[in-house]
């Protein structure tokens, strides 16, 4: 079985909203859909296989995936801040769910928050598990001027830790990242992006509650450079007032989940060496960029065959709470 963890769908209605602003991001229609333009520099076609279900199904079928848990693309809902970024949110996640709901076995949801209003954040965190079903959230490795670590964000992030509901931890365009070309932005910002969101939340203290968090793209840069950032924890004090540590910086790093999409054998093999099977999720970022080399690369992973199962499906099942989801599917 294949379950896909890192696979898009965007609202129309949501892109139809973003038409009529006057600021990033922004949307227009072209002949084949829609492009949006999500912050300087970076502008994202979007076509049938991220705006139809039929469309990706199809690609789903062609490729031998099985279920695929859908998440919302670039730009999520709190780019528009405040109520609307809640309002949106919420409606998002409901599009998400009748989707679900409608091909059980072959779709599972990750749910949007606009983290416009904390407790508003809250309630919908909880309405999303206890009423539409949703396996769980993607988080955005910034939200604009607000980094993950900030208290308003945070304490949403504590409660589906406490919850026991999986972060899927995906990039955003940086700060700072005007004059960037855009394939700088995607091929190193974004995952560096979503390293540093990942140690601002170790340093939060947000690992000491064991969350289930999924860092997207091989978990960026911080499997290559664990004994370094481990090193200089050990070797630079903390400055004053920052939270104190309890374990090394290393076993934090030790618990993180990655996904599997990444384009290069080395680098999939290393996260394998470094991290094991049990820490990677199939993923495929479909339809952006080269969505069949992740699933190509895992076939070939040296690894064995019980192995490759976790990393394909097993893995996924047990942290998102997908039994059911997999029922529908047989």
């Amino acid at each position: 079985m294949r379950i896909d963890i890192h696979s898009h769908v965007m609202s129309v209605a949501f892109l139809e909203h973003l038409r009529g602003r006057d600021i990033l991001p922004t949307a227009a229609r072209d002949a084949d859909g829609f492009v949006a333009h999500c912050a300087p520099g970076l502008s994202l076609p979007y076509r049938a296989p991220i705006l139809t279900i039929e469309a990706k199904l199809a690609d789903m079928d062609a490729a031998g995936i099985d279920l695929a848990v859908l998440s919302h693309g670039l730009p999520g809902p709190h780019v528009l801040g405040g109520a609307a970024a809640d309002s949106w949110a919420a409606r998002i996640n409901d599009e998400l769910a009748t989707i679900t709901a409608a091909r059980p076995g072959r779709f599972a949801g990750w749910a949007s928050l606009g983290f416009g209003d904390t407790a508003r954040a809250i309630a919908e965190a909880d309405r999303c598990l206890d009423q539409l079903g949703l396996a769980g959230f993607q988080v955005w490795s910034n939200l604009g001027d607000r980094p993950l670590d900030d208290p308003g964000v945070l304490s949403v992030l504590e409660h589906i830790a406490a919850r026991g509901a999986a972060i899927h931890l995906h990039p955003a365009p940086p700060p700072g990242q005007q004059g960037l070309a855009p394939a700088t932005m995607l091929g190193f910002a974004f995952p560096v992006d979503t390293s540093l969101a990942v140690l601002r939340l170790i340093g939060a203290g947000l690992f000491d509650r064991d969350p289930v968090i999924i860092a997207a793209h091989l978990g960026g840069v911080l499997p290559w450079l664990r004994e370094r950032i481990g090193l200089w924890d050990q070797a630079i004090p903390a400055l004053r007032g920052q939270p104190q540590l309890t374990r090394p910086m290393g076993e934090y790093l030790d618990r993180l989940y990655v996904d599997t999409v990444g384009y290069g054998a080395a680098p999939l093999g290393y996260c394998y060496a470094r991290l094991g099977a049990g820490r990677m999720l199939f993923g495929t970022d479909h339809p952006y960029a080269a969505p069949s080399v992740p699933q190509d690369l895992v076939e070939r992973l040296p690894c064995t065959q019980a192995e490759r199962e976790q990393i394909l499906a097993g893995n996924a099942q047990r942290l998102l709470r997908l039994d059911a989801a997999v029922a529908g599917r047989a």
